[in-house]
């Protein structure tokens, strides 16, 4: 016997959901399914973006902070072999050992900055001298000759071409003309840190943060790893190696680059007999390395004091000539073997980088964006999710 069926109760009400009177789905409802899902993914997409812009503010605004850290992280990823060289050849623990290889890495760097500083003195005393001197240089007053000739036939070629205004339409009195000072390029190089007390106020830091950072490798290592779920952790400790040994390779490679461009640099102001040729040799090898800035700075310092040196064409020439084959020789050979294989970023990606980090943080920006970047690429490699974008980054 079918039991009677409630007047009040729905006879569709069984049927699944979406489902019509004939058990067909109704689109409709499936539209009101997809709407809610699209809206979260839109504000998921638009919670990102906030955020990011967010940290971007906040690495504007903290830039001392943040360059302070970075360097300090920078500085103690290459100090880390002497630490664990000291650690397996001697009873020392390691925070002893951190604490002898920052002082000695301390102690060298005043050491290279006070023999640098004894003879560069003279140097610098001379600079409004040599200002004059190359004023008042053949070649650069020839140059000012011929770009005031242009300057002058542009002008008159401008006043012949354009119709003279009539007397209604020309303005009684020319409006005030507000100069306002350009930006020094020690500003611009200085960007984000700050005034000089800034500067010695992050100089002061980094040295402590470079030894706790050495100290208490293992327990940051741990420390890190334990903050996120168990499932995640060997993919944090793989992103952790993968970062140590690419930032290891770049700091290395540069530096042993920089010691090779200097050396060879000041090998040749020697032979063109060009003025102060250690102080200027290690200036130019030093500045050769900056990336894709390089060669304009590195020919910056002979250029400069060889206007005002060099009596012929000759000399000056060479110096030329030769700082440019050994900048594209280092760029070309030594770099992609010391450098380019622990960064793994193509050209695109690195010039992005720093252009992005140089606008926010001026000169620091320019050596720390493609390290920055290198690090992102590491962990973008090693998480699923975002490996697409480690391929893009990456050669």
């Amino acid at each position: 016997m079918i039991p009677p069926q409630d007047a009040t109760q729905d006879p569709l009400s069984d049927l699944p959901p979406g489902a019509g009177k004939d058990g067909i789905g109704d689109p409709r409802s499936a539209k009101e399914e997809r709407r809610p899902r699209a809206e979260l993914k839109l504000i998921r997409a638009s919670t990102i973006i906030i955020a990011i812009l967010g940290i971007f503010a906040f690495m504007h605004f903290a830039a001392s902070i943040f360059i302070t850290l970075f360097s300090a992280m920078l500085l103690a990823f290459a100090l880390e072999p002497l630490v664990h060289l000291l650690c397996v050849r001697t009873p020392l623990r390691r925070h002893h050992a951190s604490g002898i290889v920052v002082f000695l890495f301390v102690a060298m760097l005043y050491g290279l900055f006070y023999g640098t500083y004894l003879r560069a003195e003279s140097f610098f005393a001379e600079v409004p001298a040599i200002a004059e001197k190359i004023r008042a240089a053949p070649m650069v007053a020839s140059l000012a000759d011929k770009m005031e000739e242009v300057n002058r036939v542009v002008a008159e070629t401008g006043r012949r071409i354009s119709p003279p205004a009539p007397a209604s339409a020309r303005p009684k009195a020319a409006p005030p003309v507000v100069v306002h000072d350009a930006e020094t390029f020690t500003g611009s190089l200085l960007q984000g840190i700050g005034s000089l007390g800034g500067v010695l106020f992050s100089l002061g830091f980094i040295p402590f943060l470079v030894y706790f950072i050495l100290a208490d490798r293992e327990p940051l290592t741990r420390r890190t790893r334990e903050l996120f779920p168990e499932e995640h952790r060997g993919t944090v400790g793989e992103i952790l190696l993968d970062i140590e040994w690419m930032m290891r390779k770049f700091l290395i490679g540069n530096a042993v680059i920089a010691v090779i461009l200097s050396v060879a640099t000041v090998l040749v102001y020697l032979l063109v007999r060009l003025p102060y040729p250690v102080v200027l040799g290690i200036l130019s090898g030093t500045l050769s390395i900056v990336p894709y800035l390089g060669l304009p700075l590195a020919l910056l310092p002979g250029v400069v004091v060889g206007l005002i040196s060099f009596e012929s064409g000759g000399p000056f020439l060479i110096l030329v000539v030769s700082v440019t084959v050994l900048h594209i020789l280092a760029a070309n050979y030594l770099t992609p073997r010391l450098v380019g294989r622990g960064v793994r970023l193509n050209a695109t990606a690195s010039t992005m980088a720093l252009l992005f980090f140089g606008w926010l943080w001026g000169g620091m920006g320019l050596v720390l964006g493609i390290p920055i970047l290198a690090v992102l690429k590491c962990i973008f490699d090693n998480v699923p999710s975002t490996r697409r974008i480690g391929m893009f980054l990456g050669e």
